[in-house]
């Protein structure tokens, strides 16, 4: 019995397969400055299929650490680098999370968002969140490959 005949006899649509090729690429892993120290526990990118998913990008290292704008756009950066090691770009990214320390923050990084992503935004969730080291902002996303 084919896949077709279940979905008919159930009286839902028929799925399209996965592709082949996504199935045989398995889960990637990616990482922009692989000799990091210390070595996180986690991997910066992690690819499966044609998705890719940037973990997130903490600004307790920006040039001006205590500047929301410094933050976000350190940040952002850290994101840029990690999609352009796995094949990505800004341009593919589909949906942006954003962790601010203080949501008094959320204009001064509402600015920058949007001129990183002047046309066709992606989709957004904004969040105040207690960020590790002290970090104003942390930034993850879901990008196309």
């Amino acid at each position: 019995m084919t896949r077709r005949w279940f979905a008919a006899l159930a009286g839902t649509a028929v799925l399209a397969p996965v592709s082949r090729a996504a199935v045989k690429a398995g889960k990637r892993i990616f990482a922009a400055n692989p000799n990091a120290t210390p070595k996180p526990p986690y991997s910066p990118a992690v690819a499966y299929g044609d998705v890719l998913y940037v973990s997130g990008k903490a600004s307790y290292n920006a040039p001006n650490p205590k500047d929301i704008r410094s933050c976000v756009t350190y940040a952002f950066d850290q994101v840029e680098a990690e999609l352009k090691n796995a094949g990505s770009s800004m341009d593919k990214v589909l949906k942006v999370q954003v962790f601010l320390r203080n949501m008094d923050d959320y204009a001064a990084m509402n600015e920058i968002f949007s001129a990183r992503f002047a046309t066709n935004p992606p989709a957004r969730t904004t969040v105040a969140a207690i960020i590790p080291r002290d970090s104003l902002v942390e930034i993850d996303v879901i990008a196309a490959l």
